[in-house]
């Protein structure tokens, strides 16, 4: 039987702090992916990393920390490196503050994103071929009661404001967990009428696809 995710008591909050900066200097290729920097971070922790060289693929994406080595390294919880460029300096990482929760959401859509299509057809096929080529940007939104005062819609309006991304962390009833840094815009909409509850839209463009944990 499927193990269905059902949409009740679910809680979606946003980033609304980033902590002191801590210096990157070296990045192993492997699964998990572990990160050298002096840090005072702790099991459960998450993390933003961006600025650094060579290994340019985990930039501006969030992070959960799985195990600490006292306070000079830390391993990135699922991610598997082994494939990407070899790191080369730099780099900073920052733990992520969560500090404000939706209490307005009504429908939560973040689809899988199109990977876009190359046409491979030779004169030698007898019906077309096709290849998938890059992944189309993810992008989801989510339909609210509207609410434009609300604490986590604020915090959406001062991230689009700043053209800066927000991590958004979504806990399920199940324990269940999404993480995914995004631009968002939106939220101070308002769209009614006689008898019936405001609405809003808030739209997300997400840097890599949300990653998932089990509790």
């Amino acid at each position: 039987m499927a193990n269905a995710q059902v949409l009740r008591n679910a809680v979606v909050q946003i980033q609304t702090a980033l902590g002191s900066a801590k210096t990157i200097t070296g990045i192993t290729k492997a699964s998990p992916a572990v990160v050298t920097a002096t840090h005072d971070y702790n099991v459960g922790d998450y993390v933003l990393i961006y600025d650094v060289g060579g290994m340019t693929q985990v930039n501006d994406r969030v992070y959960r920390v799985s195990a600490v080595s006292t306070t000079v390294s830390f391993t990135l919880e699922s991610i598997d490196s082994s494939g990407y460029t070899t790191y080369t300096s730099g780099g900073t990482a920052k733990k992520i503050t969560f500090g404000a929760s939706f209490d307005n959401i009504t429908q939560l859509d973040i689809p899988d994103a199109t990977p876009d299509e190359i046409d491979v057809t030779s004169i030698h096929d007898d019906e077309r071929q096709i290849e998938f080529g890059h992944a189309a940007a993810q992008k989801g939104s989510f339909s609210c009661i509207a609410d434009p005062l609300a604490t986590a819609v604020v915090e959406v309006g001062t991230a689009d404001r700043a053209q800066e991304r927000r991590a958004f962390l979504v806990t399920l009833a199940s324990g269940y967990k999404a993480l995914f840094n995004a631009y968002c815009s939106g939220g101070t909409g308002f769209s009614g009428g006689v008898g019936a509850a405001g609405t809003g839209q808030i739209s997300l463009s997400l840097r890599t696809k949300a990653q998932w944990f089990s509790s």
